[in-house]
């Protein structure tokens, strides 16, 4: 950490302390003492103003907006006032949301846990039962068909998540050990409760999202008019990021619905458990209501297991090779158990619905927690114990989002488990997460994604001149470099990336984009270093290798697809398709849903990798190229509360090919 972001998390805790004992006096003294770019935007992204709402909220306001003024271009002291008028209404709009969701439970019966779940069950049931994938239309073209199932999955989590923030708020109220069963009419009403407080659940969330998008620099509040409701008018703070989020997440669940895999290592040992597991979950539910096993069908479940374990990807497998590395050698218990306990909740589904009669009177339907030791244990796994309970959590919980991270509930002090519905799926992201905890991890998981990357340019046509190079200027370390890659007469100099991480929420989001702006400050100034240093160039790659060098091109590497495309400052972001179209070249395979490509659209080819056209890649990300939407915007009405927002979205193209298929770049 540099000295300015040293100095500005101080003065920044500083503030948050002048907050907390409402002394505005003691805020405007310490703000006074570094006016800057940086701080301003500090508290902003640390959402000051918004955790320490108080009574002198417009005078602290005033304060910080006098401060902006003195720092600020004229138009960044526009965007930036905005937002300080924005906080007051939002606030307001929140805490009536909020009230009314609260509201929902105050007449609620007292039920127990395992009750209040099987309620959840039923309202998210009602709600996933009006979201259907159709078919392809007729001419509709890949994108669009592809588009349609990223909406509907995009309101399926929306959903999720407000089940999930009723399902929290609910257990801290209305939870009681001891109430007894409710009576069907009851139970009936407390459904329909929960399916209304699922409703302003959504409200309040989409009024965080907001908020958490403005305040980490993702939208902007260009417009803010007051009247009742109150209007905020919306912008992307950077149209082609957004986009290209939106279309890395459209890919990667693309991917798993419908494309082949490569074959993983973490996949393959876990498939070696599949069916004998899969036949103990079963044996035990089936038992569980004295039915047959038999009569339930197995392809089915081994196909819904094999949408699971395509999750799986090369970032766990290198996981494994780090784990080992750095000592840790309980990763296979960690994703065994997590795929046990998903092999079991798919088992328990699968039977309910075989026998609906036989499960109209049971209270749950628990996972064993002994079993999955057992199955565990079996597969050499140690520990299992500690590890289930790593990878759970006991309502109520901190935030709902934790219900996301990690949907298996301890309900009770036995051994039995259950399965939220609606579980998303992220069942290898927490464990990934669960393995880094912790810095020893995470370093080697760097220095091997760094390997990896480089052994993919070396088996191209890329030379590797230099690898963890410092760049030293009169004896001293000016900076660093990872990867220095050089192409006809270009040089990459390139820094890595590695980051592990869910990115379920914008804060999420935000961290990982924190490292990768670092991360391009760090190849700019390394790329200057050289440029500047035509010697030291020499002293890496030769004077031959040198002399070849007319072009130096910073680049920032990772393995986070979400920021694949993006540019901060200048310097290109590139994940693995943009790393495949630099090296391989790039195509878009239009398939069918069994997988064979019936169409090949061809962008650039091995052989037309020049540095023009390398350069031209740099700017012009494949998933760009083949979007449905464009980067033209406009704005659907929001209305949160007291507040009316209008939220921007991109519009579609015209001009894309109609081949009823699905796609994917490579």
């Amino acid at each position: 950490m540099d000295a300015e972001r040293k100095q500005t998390y101080k003065t920044v805790k500083q503030l948050r302390s002048a907050l907390a004992e409402g002394d505005s006096q003691r805020f405007q003294r310490t703000l006074a003492t570094q006016p800057t770019l940086s701080l301003l935007k500090a508290i902003r992204e640390q959402k000051l103003l918004v955790k320490n709402y108080a009574v002198e909220h417009e005078l602290v306001v005033e304060i910080v907006r006098t401060v902006a003024s003195t720092v600020l271009s004229p138009g960044e002291l526009e965007e930036y006032s905005n937002y300080l008028s924005f906080i007051g209404p939002w606030q307001k709009s929140k805490e009536y949301s909020e009230a009314r969701l609260k509201s929902c439970f105050n007449n609620f019966p007292k039920v127990s846990i395992e009750e209040l779940l099987q309620i959840f069950d039923k309202a998210l049931d009602r709600f996933f039962s009006k979201l259907t994938i159709s078919a392809p239309k007729e001419n509709q073209t890949v994108a669009d068909y592809e588009k349609s199932i990223h909406d509907r999955n995009g309101i399926a989590n929306d959903v999720l998540f407000a089940a999930l923030r009723a399902l929290n708020d609910a257990s801290r109220k209305v939870v009681d050990p001891s109430a007894r069963n409710l009576s069907p009419s009851t139970r009936l009403s407390s459904i329909r409760r929960f399916y209304k407080a699922v409703q302003l659940a959504s409200e309040v969330n989409s009024l965080d999202w907001i908020m958490d998008s403005v305040s980490y620099g993702d939208l902007v509040v260009s417009k803010l008019q007051t009247g009742s409701p109150i209007d905020a008018h919306l912008e992307y703070a950077d149209k082609k990021r957004s986009l290209m989020l939106n279309l890395a997440i459209r890919r990667n669940l693309i991917g798993v619905m419908y494309l082949p895999r490569n074959e993983r290592y973490v996949r393959e040992m876990l498939k070696a458990s599949e069916t004998s597991v899969l036949t103990e979950a079963l044996e035990f539910y089936a038992g569980f209501v004295n039915e047959n096993p038999s009569q339930i069908d197995m392809e089915s479940l081994l196909r819904q297991s094999s949408s699971r374990l395509a999750q799986v990807e090369e970032e766990d497998d290198l996981l494994v090779v780090a784990s080992a590395r750095a000592g840790k050698q309980d990763h296979a218990t960690y994703y065994l158990t997590s795929m046990c306990l998903t092999w079991f909740s798919m088992a328990a589904d699968a039977v309910q619905k075989a026998f609906p009669r036989s499960f109209r009177r049971r209270s749950s339907v628990p996972i064993p927690s002994s079993l999955i030791e057992s199955a565990v244990s079996s597969a050499g796994g140690k520990q299992v114990a500690e590890t289930i309970k790593a990878l759970s959590s006991t309502l109520p919980t901190k935030s709902h989002h934790d219900l996301v991270r990690r949907p298996f509930l301890s309900v009770r002090e036995d051994d039995t488990l259950w399965l939220l519905n609606g579980d998303p799926g992220l069942w290898n992201l927490k464990v990934r997460e669960a393995l880094l905890s912790g810095g020893k991890v995470g370093d080697a998981y760097g220095h091997v994604w760094e390997e990896f990357l480089a052994k993919t340019f070396e088996d191209s046509d890329w030379q590797l001149i230099g690898r963890n190079k410092r760049l030293r200027l009169g004896g001293q370390t000016a900076t660093e470099v990872d990867l220095l890659l050089k192409k006809n007469d270009l040089l990459l100099v390139v820094e890595v990336k590695a980051l592990i991480g869910s990115n379920i929420t914008c804060y999420d989001h935000w961290r990982s984009r924190q490292t990768i702006e670092w991360g391009c400050r760090q190849a700019t100034a390394a790329a200057e270093f050289i440029k500047s240093n035509k010697n030291w160039l020499v002293s890496v790659a030769g004077k031959q290798l040198a002399e070849e060098v007319h072009h130096i091109q910073p680049l920032v590497l990772t393995n986070n697809d979400l920021l694949d495309g993006w540019q901060f400052e200048g310097v290109p972001v590139m994940g693995e398709v943009g790393r495949k179209a630099i090296t391989i070249g790039a195509k878009v395979d239009y398939t069918d849903q069994s997988g064979r490509v019936v169409s090949t659209r061809w962008i650039t080819k091995k052989e037309e990798l020049t540095t023009d056209r390398i350069l031209w890649s740099l700017q012009n990300p494949v998933e760009l190229l083949i979007a449905p939407e464009s980067l033209e915007i406009s704005h659907r009405v929001l209305k949160l509360g007291g507040l009316a927002v209008l939220a921007p979205e991109f519009d579609l193209r015209d001009d894309l090919e109609s081949v009823p298929a699905i796609a994917v770049s490579s």
